[in-house]
């Protein structure tokens, strides 16, 4: 969730340090800080709030150090204040740490250096490490060598429970960072006389394509021109780099007023993007990076889908969709319930864990979970070389491009795309009716042209937003598909604009939320569903007989329903491709509320782009 950031080399560590913590700010945050070598010592600086207010800091305390680590905290121990910001220091004040993730035992830990005579300066579970460190450190430090320095970091590391991605820097050795990572994600940029260090590749696509992403117990030492990577028992690793496709354009904003509106509007690529080189001509589907033979496949009696927020909302669209081609039973299930619920799978089960950015605590631990009861597990993720993606057994990519914003948009689309091609997969490996396949492949095909129709008319979501915007409560309805779009709706909704947004299935509404409908509250139906078209207008019906504001979204071809205050048109698809189209106007309308709100949009509060700890 925090931001972590490192140089080492020849150009000004500070200032290339801050600049690429403004990459991360999309992860979410309440203070900053950064410590570098000067004058023989470490210096830190940190701030609570942004890091505006560590740069106005740094104006009058520049220096030009060669070596730096910066961080963005998202508190967990410890309130957002200067003293619980990160960097973190030992008792001499030669040694600075940054730390994402949560120490679970630092209560106990911290007992002890207490007891040995350490002081402690913020409430921070983070600041045990940079004691356990220096605990573990000879007392002249004048003499420190790399490979001592390295030594004392494992043994601290090896104390710790929990998740982790940790960098160190110490006076002793001002061109030298130690890091580390367990559960926590970490990678390493290569450049020529210089090195980087980040929590997410979009940090250093500025500077280097070419990383190295650290994997779960391993530790190095970085310099300006090596990069030492060993395990905390100090056994050496090999890590071989890789590229990075990504344009380092993708990761800003493009003349945009925010990252949100900009991805949003990368949708019909984002589509395209993932159906490149998947779907032929004949409406085959090839999936080439998924490594599960045929035979496999046919293995599997249930699939379980696994994921959290966004991704289990395209979860839940898969569910329907794999359910109604291959008549096989599917569960989708929220990840931070799944790994506590002793789930009922085994080696006849396909477990798919969905993620956008591979690195979710509670998916990770889902998927370890479900391989441990001998299920076989498939990866449907954005970020290449992620935790999610190595531990897979097998791994099928959206090919979404860096998504900044912490409201996912693009992601979910490209999700949904992928899932459909995973469907129609398993359909084609089945024996499913050709022209079922055929009709959805088409479909398919069609979705890039159809969400730039879509985007085209973004203006009139804008004029809806405006006039929805006052509204003090949201519902959004539907049936089936309709349902589970509704779901992913009220999200975006709630995350940015701070209304709040509620779906439902529309039958569900007389049931007991209909109690709430008055005047001031906005019911938003999707009416895209062909055979429950009908009974979603008796629901809205309900709805404004209680003088609640109704929009209808529903197909181009549908005549206007009675009682509808505002209609909301979307092109013509496959009912299982209805949430993908149904998408668009209900991202732009969530976008524009916020926006006349007056809320910061790529940043909402308390929330993080990577939620990497429970």
């Amino acid at each position: 969730m925090c931001g972590i950031t490192g140089y080492v080399g020849e150009g000004r560590a500070v200032d290339i340090a801050i600049a690429n913590l403004k990459r991360l700010e999309y992860r979410g945050y309440d203070s900053a800080g950064v410590a570098y070598p000067h004058s023989g010592r470490i210096r830190v600086l940190k701030a609570p709030g942004k890091i505006v207010n560590l740069e106005a800091m740094l104006h009058s305390a520049r220096a030009n150090a060669r070596v730096a680590v910066a961080h963005t905290r998202w508190a967990t121990h410890g309130s957002p204040n200067e003293a619980n910001a990160h960097p973190h220091l030992d008792c001499t004040g030669t040694l600075a740490v940054v730390h994402n993730g949560i120490i679970e035992n630092y209560a106990e830990l911290r007992a002890q250096l207490l007891a040995q005579g350490h002081e402690f300066r913020s409430e921070t579970d983070t600041e045990v490490i940079a004691h356990l460190i220096e605990a573990q450190l000879p007392q002249r430090r004048a003499s420190l060598n790399p490979a001592v320095f390295a030594s004392a970091c494992c043994a601290a590391l090896r104390q710790l429970r929990g998740s982790y991605a940790v960098a160190v820097i110490t006076r002793s050795l001002p061109e030298v960072v130690f890091v580390a990572r367990k559960d926590s994600p970490l990678v390493i940029g290569l450049g020529n006389g210089e090195n980087f260090l980040a929590s997410d590749i979009p940090a250093l696509l500025a500077f280097t394509r070419k990383v190295i992403v650290m994997e779960d117990g391993d530790c190095a030492l970085v310099t300006r021109n090596t990069v030492q990577v060993f395990g905390t028992d100090g056994s050496p690793r090999t890590r071989p780099p890789i590229h990075i496709t990504w344009d380092d354009q993708a990761a800003e904003k493009g003349g945009f007023a925010h990252f949100m509106l900009k991805e949003i509007h990368e949708e019909p690529r984002t589509v395209r993007d993932t159906l490149r080189g998947r779907l032929t001509s004949d409406h085959h589907v090839v999936l080439p990076d998924v490594a599960l033979s045929a035979e496999q496949w046919m293995r599997f009696r249930r699939i379980a889908i696994v994921a959290c927020g966004t991704a289990y909302h395209a979860g839940v669209v898969g569910k329907r969709l794999l359910e109604q081609l291959l008549g096989r039973p599917v569960e989708a299930t929220v990840a931070s319930e799944f790994r506590y619920s002793d789930p009922l799978v085994d080696a006849e089960t396909l477990t798919i864990l969905v993620s956008q950015s591979g690195e979710t605590a509670d998916t990770l631990a889902a998927l370890r979970e479900a391989r441990g009861k001998g299920s076989t597990t498939l990866a449907v993720v954005n970020v290449v070389g992620s935790t999610l993606a190595r531990e897979a057994d097998a791994v099928l990519y959206t090919q979404a491009g860096p998504e900044i914003g912490v409201a996912s948009t693009k992601a979910y689309l490209a999700q949904l795309t992928a899932l459909t091609l995973l469907a129609l997969y398993l359909a084609q490996l089945q024996g499913v009716h050709d022209g079922r396949r055929r009709a959805l492949a088409d479909a398919l095909e069609a979705l890039p042209q159809q969400i730039a129709s879509l985007l085209a008319r973004a203006q009139e979501m804008h004029s809806l937003a405006k006039a929805l915007a006052c509204h003090s409560c949201f519902f959004y309805l539907g049936r089936g598909y309709d349902y589970a779009a509704a779901m992913e709706a009220a999200l975006k909704l709630k995350e940015i604009s701070y209304i709040h947004a509620e779906a439902y299935p529309a039958g569900e509404m007389k049931h007991g939320p209909l109690a709430l409908v008055e005047p001031g509250v906005a019911v938003i139906g999707l009416c895209t569903q062909q055979h429950t078209y009908e009974k979603m207008l008796s629901n809205l019906k309900e709805v404004k007989a209680r003088q609640g504001t109704v929009v209808a979204v529903l197909r181009e071809e549908d005549p206007q329903p009675d009682g509808a205050d505002y209609v909301v048109r979307v092109p013509n698809s496959e009912d299982a491709l209805m949430p993908v189209l149904a998408m668009v106007p209900m991202q732009l309308l969530a976008y524009y509320v916020a926006l006349e709100r007056g809320c910061p949009i790529d940043q909402p509060r308390n929330l993080a782009k990577s939620v990497t700890v429970e």
